[in-house]
């Protein structure tokens, strides 16, 4: 264990859980361009305003502010959640739902010529982070409603695969955030108890599923679609971002270099 300095509140963990999109990258640079690309493919050729704002407004993203409506589904649900809220909306304008489930299956299917290496921008130094917890002896994992698939790589392209010791997806199985099974599920992987944890995230969600499952500490951060003082409500602290946590040295309480 290792005693961390996170905006000011020191606390001893064995184990940190981040979220990945909005607290590990950059939330807009990938899912508002992916939410803009998916909107503009199911409308192409439509010719129907409605339909694209109600897609928008369906999603929970904001075209004219490029901004993730906070506590939305873009911001919370799984994919296959987006793709049959994107469905409903297609069947609700006339389309026959077999005919509607594959033109959202096609939409959203962007690796093509939206790769994952030109979405990701990390959200600080979030290798250095990781680097420093583990040379803490402080393990590390990665909670996120993205497919595995795509974690696993944007993991990997980010450097970070070998620094995370635990990955829950959301095509897991496991009920999702904020229920607290994914967390438990964790601790129980990894020999850790709840109490002994930090839980970093941008949404309520992430902070309630610490609290349901007894996190020692949930903490926020801005560089997602949360908003401060929503997220003040459930968290013990509010960061702008992870650069805010820190491992202090020994002698005299500083971060480390």
């Amino acid at each position: 264990m290792a005693q961390l300095q996170i905006g000011g509140v020191a606390f001893d963990a064995d184990l940190v859980i981040f979220d990945k999109d909005g607290t590990l990258i950059d939330f807009e640079s990938m899912w508002g361009r992916l939410a803009v690309a998916w909107v503009e493919r199911l409308t192409a050729d439509a010719g129907d305003e409605s339909l694209r704002h109600e897609l928008y407004c369906v999603l929970g993203y904001n075209a004219d502010r490029q901004r993730t409506r906070s506590q939305s589904p873009l911001a919370i649900a799984t994919i296959r959640q987006l793709r049959t809220l994107a469905s409903g909306v297609l069947f609700c304008h006339g389309m026959p739902w077999t005919d509607a489930e594959d033109r959202t299956r096609r939409a959203f299917a962007t690796h093509a010529d939206m790769p994952l290496a030109d979405l990701i921008r990390p959200a600080g130094d979030v290798a250095g982070l990781m680097g420093r917890l583990q040379a803490a002896g402080v393990r590390v994992a990665v909670i996120t409603t993205d497919h595995r698939a795509d974690t696993e790589e944007t993991l990997r392209l980010m450097g970070i695969t070998h620094l995370v010791d635990h990955v829950v997806c959301g095509d897991d199985g496991l009920p999702w955030k904020p229920a607290p099974d994914t967390m438990l599920a964790t601790c129980e992987r990894l020999g850790i108890a709840p109490a002994r944890v930090a839980v970093v995230g941008d949404t309520v969600a992430d902070l309630l599923m610490a609290q349901r499952a007894g996190g020692g500490l949930g903490v926020a951060v801005l560089t997602g679609a949360g908003e401060r003082d929503q997220l003040a409500a459930y968290a013990d602290v509010v960061l702008e971002s992870i650069d805010e946590i820190a491992i202090p040295v020994e002698s005299g309480l500083l971060p480390e270099a």
